[in-house]
């Protein structure tokens, strides 16, 4: 039996969502599909509209089998890092065939002919990347400009400016870094861009459902038409009661790490020279207003904002050098599993390198059991347990909900 994979956010799940799902499982002709679903804070390093657990619930009502959550330090890292960390939980699960990610160019060969050229860095890639650094430009920008130089191609140009054939190439690098044997599968993208805030009431972006929901004065009727039912009744059973969560609530948090250090270049993502920066701004000040205090063309919004949270929580540089010096990935932490695919937990866990977590009050017990890196392994497991820590105060301080911890939450099995 095939197995399918899908590394998302879901954000929320949504038709579009359910269509790659669809076109994916029809593609490969697999059986199964799993998914690496970001945890309660995102790759932009704000939390998720709603949580983790209730995502999970979402997908796996619309024919996800299994849910596994990507770690805190890898669902709010770096593209690389965001990538890395979900392909080597696939790997170490030794279980997956097929990595499928949505793309607005379906020619894999393209994603290939571009990664090889990023990773085997030819002189004059690396030297123009160098000069656009120096320029001031991030990374990203200074990438996407080496790349288009390098090759002197528009339709390398236009592959490589658009946002999910971007994150396609993080995971196509994953899969060549590791020597994966999973293979990747592109499935076009349906109507709605990456960043598109149109509401197609069809197939939208859940960037463009996420701002109904904060702008409308009826939410769950502007965004009913490009959810499938199931996510519409979980938002409806929780609204005004656990969600919808926004970044700035997170203003007393940044306050209080704000007062409780004299330098923050230890944190992940945070350089020497944004460390500065940071520490000249008053502590009674307010997340959104940092964010701008802190913009520069060096800097994207997402790696400021990833910092920030990396800040709140105390992640540090250290840490994750730790954690990508011993491979990443050292268990896979279940969300939610589809009731006729329980059989599915006995087979991962005779191929898997790592432990599935399924009773988290028994972590410490479950990995004790496996040849894993434990103080690592516990290190991770604090970061995950904290983030949920974190955004159930969100949840409370916001709407007087006590919300289930990470060890308290009854696994959802639906």
């Amino acid at each position: 039996m095939k197995t399918l994979a899908i590394i998302a956010e879901y954000n929320p799940f949504h038709n579009g969502h359910l269509h790659h799902l669809r076109e994916s499982l029809a593609a490969t002709k697999a059986h199964r599909a799993i998914s690496i679903m970001s945890g309660n804070f995102l790759q932009r390093g704000e939390p998720a509209i709603i949580d983790k657990y209730e995502r999970a619930s979402m997908c796996v009502k619309s024919g996800v089998d299994l849910a596994l959550e990507l770690p805190f330090p890898y669902a709010t890292g770096s593209a690389m890092d965001f990538s890395m960390g979900a392909v080597s939980i696939l790997n170490k699960l030794n279980f997956v065939d097929f990595l499928c990610f949505g793309a607005e160019t379906p020619d894999i060969n393209l994603f290939y002919k571009v990664c090889d050229v990023i990773l085997s860095e030819p002189d004059s890639y690396k030297n123009t990347l160098k000069d656009y650094l120096s320029k001031g430009l991030s990374y990203p920008a200074a990438r996407e400009k080496a790349i288009i130089n390098h090759f002197r191609d528009l339709d390398i140009a236009e592959f490589i400016s658009s946002p999910n054939n971007i994150l396609g190439l993080e995971y196509v690098m994953a899969i060549m870094r590791t020597n994966s044997s999973i293979k990747p599968i592109v499935i076009p993208r349906k109507q709605a861009g990456y960043h598109d805030k149109n509401i197609y009431e069809s197939i939208s972006s859940a960037s463009a459902l996420r701002e109904a929901v904060k702008n409308s004065t009826n939410p769950l009727d502007a965004i009913k038409k490009d959810i499938p039912l199931d996510t519409y009744s979980i938002l409806e059973s929780a609204y005004q009661a656990k969600w919808p969560i926004y970044a700035e609530w997170l203003t007393p948090f940044l306050q209080s790490a704000l007062m409780s250090n004299s330098n923050f270049s230890h944190i992940c993502d945070i350089s020497e020279k944004l460390s500065n920066k940071i520490l000249k701004l008053a502590p009674n000040t307010s997340y959104s207003l940092m964010l701008e205090a802190l913009k520069s063309k060096d800097l994207t919004s997402t790696r400021i904002c990833r910092s920030i949270i990396h800040l709140i929580i105390g992640y540090t540089e250290s840490l994750r050098t730790d954690f990508i010096s011993k491979d990443y990935a050292f268990y896979a932490n279940i969300l939610g599993l589809k009731k006729e695919s329980s059989s599915l937990l006995k087979e991962i866990q005779k191929s898997s390198l790592i432990p599935l977590i399924n009773k988290k009050a028994n972590f410490d017990k479950i990995i004790s059991e496996h040849n894993i890196d434990h103080h690592l392994a516990k290190s991770m497991w604090e970061l995950d347990t904290k983030a949920t820590d974190l955004y159930n105060c969100l949840i409370y301080n916001q709407y007087g909900y006590t919300n289930k911890n990470d060890y308290t939450t009854k696994l959802p099995i639906i």
